[in-house]
């Protein structure tokens, strides 16, 4: 299993006025679909300006025990803990603990190319160490505890997968290293300098490592069989993933988190500045995630079931949260959308629960149709291209999305609402794109 990134697609907006509160009766109503169709076991946050906008819930912090999603529930937040250990590396930093580019070797010196590889390349993902948990053997050993010295012993034997600094691979070896050197340069455990210069410091009652020793209001995660909820049937040991994913909090904790964050409460104006300054779209422990002509900085985590996601738009102070413990047929992501949608004046869409039936496209059929796209008045262009025997789409900036046919000319991205539909005029290669009011007529670039 895997700690994966997450990216909001992409979405057209109006402005709306600041202050002005969101769609608040199209929220509750699209959460209500939720809840009676069992799309989402899920607890949300938007904030601006240090004010709740919405927060809704649906679906089960516990099933068995038949209690329900509410404010006080945690879960596990994944990859989003590697925000915060980010911030407490930059901490040291400013206290002359650390320098961004001290090499690994001055810590761990036995890890491969640890003489090339700065914390800097570690923080970015740039170091070309081998993501540990895609390792073979890590689904079968994760439920158990395991040992720093262990750990180190097998990032002994990792393999390098390219030149230090030259190119962005995500790696969770990254960050459980950089937990352990907070560990080395502080002679204290994470958990404590998490809790210390964090948690504490913001007074975040519902954060902490791991799991809380008293779980009443801890989520348990549930995947879809087709026929019934099945708990996520082990409990990762966090001692495995530590700084890069072991932090339970609720969504207002997370909130806050990222509020103060930008706010000044934990770096210097300088620090965080380095923190947002992207290469391939990855900063300090940080992400861009676009919304159309939005730009919020954020981070998401996969770990057992939980799908987590929390980003914030400095221009605007707006704050969005989004847990998930359950999700079936639809993606997280689709939530995280709507959600902005709401906030930015754009009708709210409600999921599609038809059951229309995919076909399968021949190889050929689909290389037509890639190619550069562009449209007049429209902001991106947007690339289709073929991959693995699928066709995909990807705007300017933002991620690669899938796109599931249902002819040979017709094409949808469910999660994100999109429809693109592929026509031949005048010898051009073209397709309408529509994604709820929003329409264009792409034409491919020679």
């Amino acid at each position: 299993m895997k700690i994966f990134l997450f990216t909001i697609f992409l979405a057209m907006v109006v402005p709306l006025s600041y202050g002005q509160l969101p769609a608040t009766r199209e929220l509750d109503s699209l959460f209500a679909v939720y809840e009676k169709n069992e799309l989402f076991f899920a607890n949300v946050l938007l904030k601006r300006d240090g004010k709740t906008l919405y927060q809704g819930m649906s679906g089960y912090q516990n099933l068995e025990a038949g209690i329900k999603n509410n404010s006080h529930t945690q879960v596990l937040i994944g990859s989003i803990t590697k925000t915060y250990t980010a911030v407490i590396i930059l901490q040291l930093v400013e206290e002359g603990v650390l320098k961004l580019d001290d090499k690994l070797s001055k810590y761990y010196p036995e890890i491969p190319n640890a003489g090339r590889i700065t914390l800097e390349s570690m923080l970015r993902h740039r170091s070309g160490l081998f993501n540990y948990t895609d390792a073979p053997s890590f689904a079968k050993e994760v439920t158990s505890p395991v040992s720093k010295d262990n750990v180190l012993e097998r990032f002994k034997r990792l393999d390098t997968l390219f030149t230090p600094g030259t190119q962005f691979r995500y790696s969770n070896t990254n960050y459980l290293l950089l937990g352990y050197i907070i560990e080395k340069v502080t002679g204290d455990s994470y958990e404590n300098q998490l809790r210390k210069r964090i948690i504490d410091r913001l007074g975040l009652t519902e954060t902490c490592y791991g799991r809380p020793a008293d779980r009443k209001n801890f989520a348990r995660s549930y995947a879809d069989n087709g026929k019934e909820w099945i708990a996520a049937p082990m409990d990762w040991n966090t001692s495995w993933i530590g700084g890069a994913g072991a932090i339970s909090a609720t969504a207002a904790d997370l909130a806050l988190f990222f509020e103060r964050l930008f706010g000044g409460a934990l770096i210097s104006p300088e620090s965080l500045a380095k923190m947002i300054e992207l290469k391939d779209d990855y900063g300090l422990g940080i992400m861009a995630v676009p919304f159309g002509e939005k730009r919020f900085y954020g981070h998401g985590g996969r770990i057992e079931h939980f799908n987590s996601m929390a980003a914030y738009n400095p221009e605007d102070k707006t704050v969005i949260v989004n847990l998930v413990n359950s999700e079936k047929r639809l993606s997280s992501n689709d939530i995280s959308i709507q959600l902005l949608n709401a906030v930015y004046g754009h009708p709210v869409a409600y999921p599609d629960l038809s059951d229309r039936k995919e076909v399968a496209v021949e190889t050929t059929v689909l290389k037509r149709y890639e190619g550069t796209y562009a449209a007049p008045g429209f902001p991106l262009e947007i690339r289709v291209f073929v991959k693995e025997g699928s066709l995909y789409g990807q705007a300017t900036g933002q991620g690669e999305f899938p796109l599931t046919a249902y002819s040979d000319t017709s094409f949808e991205f469910r999660n994100a609402g999109i429809v693109m539909n592929f026509f031949e005029k005048e010898g051009k290669q073209g397709f309408h794109f529509s994604q709820g009011p929003v329409a264009f007529d792409f034409v491919r670039k020679p």
